[in-house]
């Protein structure tokens, strides 16, 4: 560990004590008891008798150490972030647990029984043999094994899903029968949402995606979004910010450019989609052909590719709110600012966007 990430550490520690205790913290070392002081600031050194200040030093290079006290508030806000992220996610699983059993146990007492009793006649389908091989079908290019050598976990994991969906239906049924409600708002976090939308600009849903075009992933969760955009015409955005993860990807960023290029002529989402149509076609000699064939001006496209400042800003900006949510991976998508990491089936944006539209309804105030 190098001297200043000790540093960044142990001032990031101190910050945080000092918060915890009510302190006043204002995010730079304070002097210790017993250090001279001058108009309260540190004496780190004498010239002829006269006090050298920390301030003074720090002073004459602000860059340097802006940059530094920048990178701690940095750290600071994503732990702040995780915090509140971890804190969320342990508040509602024990609330759930405490309302299920409430519930559970009310429903045993008007039956006069025992909640073992009860949850011993939850009935749980059994696993099909067209539940196993479809399961099986959706995954084979990961398990790269014959469907004999894993059929049985492949049935354990259905198996696993089934028993689950079975309690939590048998759980929503008695809380709805004995008025068991749980009102702990769900977690989001602030995104703005600046790029280019798909669907009504005016949605009251509104999913941002951060995303990169050579990500096989993002390739992947574009049928969940398609799917989603359809079933909700009038009710969802997708809005597009761009990640380009350039470690993983080598032409990540150039398909980035090409994008926010294609954009300036109308055509981002003509680009975006033949892009992750085909993820091998993302050179800089290939993007230009694909921009011919969708009709855009090839001279300015070209021009627009070729000179890397024409798209740093929006690159920069996108990045800075990526590193500020503490994203490192894609894709990733906000609904509404409520988190969801990675390639998800159609059910699971559904199930957020069913209750965002409740939300709506009864009237909660939105932004982005």
């Amino acid at each position: 560990m190098t001297a200043e990430r000790r540093f960044l550490r142990l001032t990031l520690a101190a910050a945080l004590a000092c918060t915890a205790a009510g302190a006043a913290c204002v995010g730079r070392a304070q002097p210790e008891s017993g250090v001279a002081t001058v108009a309260g600031h540190a004496v780190i050194g004498t010239v002829d008798g006269k006090p050298v200040t920390a301030e003074e030093i720090s002073a004459q290079h602000q860059d340097a150490f802006g940059e530094l006290q920048g990178r701690l508030d940095q750290q600071q806000h994503l732990l702040e972030l995780e915090y509140a992220s971890n804190y969320h996610d342990l508040m509602q699983k024990d609330l759930d647990e405490f309302l299920d059993r409430r519930a559970l146990e009310l429903e045993a007492a008007a039956r006069h029984t025992t909640p073992e009793k009860l949850l011993a006649e939850v009935k749980v389908p059994a696993v099909t043999e067209a539940e196993a091989r479809a399961l099986y079908e959706a995954h084979k290019a990961q398990v790269n094994q014959p469907y004999d050598k894993v059929e049985g976990e492949v049935r354990e994991v259905l198996a696993t899903r089934h028993n689950q969906a079975a309690l939590r239906s048998f759980y929503d049924g008695l809380r709805v029968r004995h008025h068991v409600v749980a009102q702990l708002p769900p977690y989001r976090v602030e995104v703005a949402a600046i790029g280019p939308v798909r669907g009504r600009a005016d949605a009251p849903v509104t999913i941002v995606e951060f995303g990169d075009f050579q990500c096989p992933f993002c390739r992947e969760a574009e049928a969940s979004l398609q799917a989603v955009i359809d079933k909700y015409p009038q009710d969802v955005r997708l809005v597009f910010r761009h990640m380009p993860l350039a470690d993983l990807h080598p032409n990540a960023v150039e398909a980035a450019r090409a994008a926010i290029c294609a954009d300036q002529q109308g055509k981002f989402w003509e680009m975006h989609d033949a892009m992750f149509k085909d993820q091998t076609a993302l050179s800089a000699s290939a993007l230009k052909s694909t921009a011919g064939r969708l009709g855009l001006d090839p001279q300015r496209f070209a021009s627009c590719l070729d000179d890397a400042t024409d798209t740093a800003r929006v690159l920069g900006a996108d990045a800075k709110a990526a590193a500020d949510l503490g994203i490192d991976s894609t894709p990733y998508f906000f609904i509404d600012g409520r988190p969801l990491r990675g390639t998800a089936p159609p059910e699971q944006f559904e199930k957020v966007i069913e209750e965002e539209l409740r939300h709506d309804a009864g009237g909660r105030s939105r932004g982005t």
